[in-house]
């Protein structure tokens, strides 16, 4: 199952890059971005703003999913069972359905139409998710059909997930984009709902692989963003043989939009930090002999 396939991103890996983002994610981080990424089904988003009653979507419901209320469209989401019968029965876009099965035949259909820009710029495809070691399977075999290609691929992940998982597939990747939110296990658990004691051995077992990572780093006011906590993160992240690099990931919020579309509540706010803070663990990491990036 994946969300979206993006084409002609310059971030996350070095030059032009098509990214996968494959759906379901173990954690789920208080702060994220892609709140349309954790669930491995898919889900309807929902912009009453858009809607010009055509009354498309009130009659495809089976269980009154969408129904008329007050002269406009309601949406009863406890009662979707089967979002993919309002797949593109929307006219105006009021719903859209976040999700599909796509084949790998299919993904490779696509990123192969960008082989010249990966040619031509030290590009590739980048996976991401989500969490891309959420669905081994499918990553294994979509891996291996890229590297028929010669195509040169990153991989986004959380690594909160059993070592099986990421070992089908890593002899296929060329970077791990891996992320390093904390290293204090109740706080971890508190804001991602995660097992921090998975994360840091799959790092280790990264390390015995010889695996060429990157470290990235959201930082999250009321989180992570100390310089004690922060200088913790990036001791650990030096401390491992495979990792010279590290990114910084300063808080945003430009997917909160996203929560509302879903019928969600984004529950973090305040989670901005300071440019000092930024440049004073740049600084620092440069000087545990780590390179240091902003963003991806």
């Amino acid at each position: 199952m994946i969300f979206n396939i993006q084409r002609f991103s310059t971030h996350d890996g070095k030059g032009i890059r098509t990214n996968i983002f494959f759906k379901g994610c173990p954690l789920r981080c208080k702060w994220c971005n892609n709140p349309e990424s954790q669930n491995m089904q898919p889900e309807i988003f929902f912009t009453p703003s858009k809607c010009i009653l055509c009354m498309e979507c009130v009659k495809s419901s089976k269980n009154n999913e969408f129904y008329l209320e007050n002269e406009k469209i309601a949406l009863h989401r406890e009662s979707v069972k089967t979002p993919e019968i309002f797949r593109d029965i929307c006219p105006t876009k009021a719903i859209e359905v976040v999700g599909n099965k796509a084949t790998v035949e299919n993904i490779i259909e696509e990123v192969i139409k960008d082989l010249p820009f990966f040619n031509n710029s030290d590009g590739g495809v980048t996976v991401s998710g989500g969490e891309v070691f959420f669905q081994p399977e499918l990553l294994e075999a979509l891996t291996k059909a890229l590297k028929k290609h010669n195509i040169n691929i990153s991989a986004e992940t959380c690594l909160d997930v059993p070592w099986n998982n990421i070992k089908r597939s890593a002899q296929n990747i060329d970077v791990f984009l891996a992320d390093l939110k904390h290293i204090d296990h109740s706080k971890f658990k508190e804001f991602t709902n995660g097992n921090l004691t998975q994360v840091l051995s799959n790092f280790i077992e990264l390390e015995h692989l010889g695996a060429n990572v990157i470290v990235r780093i959201p930082v999250i006011n009321g989180f992570n963003a100390s310089e004690h906590e922060m200088y913790s993160i990036l001791d650990f992240a030096a401390g491992l043989s495979n990792v010279s690099e590290v990114n910084l990931l300063p808080y945003h919020s430009f997917g909160t939009g996203k929560y509302t579309l879903l019928g969600r509540i984004y529950d973090l706010h305040n989670g901005s930090v300071d440019d000092e803070l930024i440049n004073n663990c740049i600084n620092y990491a440069k000087k545990i002999g780590l390179k240091a990036n902003i963003g991806g």
